[in-house]
């Protein structure tokens, strides 16, 4: 399994970074699939952030600017405003969540995934986002600094 990651540890944590997938520095990522732009929030995101307890997700239909608000998170630690990777039109909801938020924690590549866009300019957003080996060292910082905190 560890083929498809980035792996680092710290403590007693395994942080994971999904090789194939983009990256917004505001912890969310994106995956392109037959014309639809999947979107969730990154390992690390879920873990600093405790258990999920409820999402507030856009309707299909909606529309997200890139960068631009497109949810809120709530865990039992805090509240976060969920970022938008792509511009688009939300065409699909991950309805799973409404009964299971955990989801988020226990997958969040996978059965976590939030929404779905149809993106209105792909290649460009591509452009903005971070592919994994980009990623990786920055959210390793962040976690160096949250260990700083503690």
């Amino acid at each position: 399994m560890s083929g498809d990651f980035l792996e680092a540890t710290y403590d007693k944590f395994i942080f994971r970074v999904k090789k194939d997938y983009l990256y917004h520095p505001e912890e969310c990522w994106a995956k392109e699939e037959a014309g639809l732009v999947t979107v969730g929030v990154t390992d690390f995101l879920q873990k600093s952030a405790g258990d999920v307890a409820f999402l507030e997700l856009p309707e299909a239909g909606t529309e997200v600017a890139r960068g631009g608000e497109a949810g809120i998170i709530e865990t039992i630690k805090t509240t976060i405003t969920l970022i938008a990777p792509v511009a688009g039109v939300i065409k699909e909801v991950n309805v799973a969540l409404e009964d299971n938020p955990e989801l988020v924690n226990a997958d969040p590549y996978g059965e976590g995934w939030l929404f779905k866009v149809v993106a209105t300019d792909w290649e460009a957003d591509q452009r903005e986002l971070m592919d994994a080996g980009t990623y990786f060292p920055l959210m390793k910082e962040k976690i160096e600094r949250e260990l700083e905190k503690k």
